[in-house]
């Protein structure tokens, strides 16, 4: 990708500048259901990153977010826009003041997580997405467009909030998923008009292959603690053990796959 000036202007970061040009360049390019776009899009007293109205009809606003934003302000926007009919697509800056850490396309453990980025989590369906910038002096080229899925660490006394004299944070496992294309779609979920990328649910995909896995290995191993043990191992290094028992436990509940009560009381202990 090109790189661009990281000139700014006052009321803009240079990080939030070249991150807004970035995507307006690419997900336009990317897309060929988009027929308008716009940056800075006023709506009264706000005013949009990005914006994009597609064959359809359906109208997309992009916010990028580089600075600090309360779960308040990120409710209050997206409303406004969804009451015009608009869906919303948050895109944070990994590296931005925005997250409680800075964030990677990696799998990592006992990460902060912000109170928006948890916000975000829940809104999107198990997903954040973020952006990060290559920046060599005072030129920047786009890095990394990933999403990211969080869970709670199996450390119950990690879960709790944390608080600092200036931010408030959790702490979360995270997974990563790539964004294999800037190809969006709309739809509605927890009572939002969102828009989003292709990306699959990193739990959904889980729980499957936990699936495909027991109904593979369930003939081998005869006793049920075995089987339980060796789904941890299989799958611990890239999912953390909270997402797998979690998993474990939905699809007991599901009927999908069988363990002795016994695991599964054991399994409810840890996670609750």
């Amino acid at each position: 990708m090109k790189e661009i000036s990281l000139i700014s202007t006052p009321a803009e970061s240079h990080f939030h500048r070249a991150i807004k040009l970035f995507l307006y360049k690419y997900i336009y390019e990317k897309n060929n259901a988009i027929i308008e776009r716009s940056l800075e899009k006023y709506y009264g007293n706000r005013i949009a990153d990005i914006y994009f109205k597609c064959k359809n009809g359906q109208e997309i606003i992009i916010e990028i977010q580089n600075s600090n934003i309360s779960v308040r302000e990120i409710i209050l926007r997206s409303k406004d826009y969804n009451e015009k009919g608009i869906y919303v697509l948050w895109i944070l800056h990994g590296e931005g003041n925005c997250v409680g850490s800075h964030k990677y396309p990696i799998d990592s453990k006992e990460i902060r997580v912000s109170l928006a980025e948890s916000f975000l989590h829940k809104m999107y369906g198990g997903r954040v997405y973020y952006v990060n910038l290559d920046i060599t002096k005072d030129k920047a080229s786009l890095s990394n467009l990933f999403a990211l899925h969080f869970s709670k660490p199996l450390n119950k006394k990690k879960r709790g909030l944390y608080k600092t004299r200036y931010k408030s944070y959790l702490f979360r496992d995270s997974n990563f998923t790539k964004i294999f294309d800037w190809n969006i779609f709309c739809t509605e979920f927890s009572g939002f008009k969102i828009a989003r990328f292709y990306d699959k649910n990193i739990k959904s995909i889980l729980k499957k292959r936990i699936f495909t896995y027991y109904n593979i290995k369930k003939h081998k191993f005869h006793k049920d603690k075995k089987l339980y043990k060796a789904i941890l191992k299989h799958f611990k290094k890239k999912y953390g053990l909270y997402m797998i028992l979690n998993a474990i436990i939905e699809q007991i509940n599901e009927n999908k796959i069988e363990f002795h009560y016994k695991i599964a009381r054991d399994i409810q202990k840890k996670l609750f």
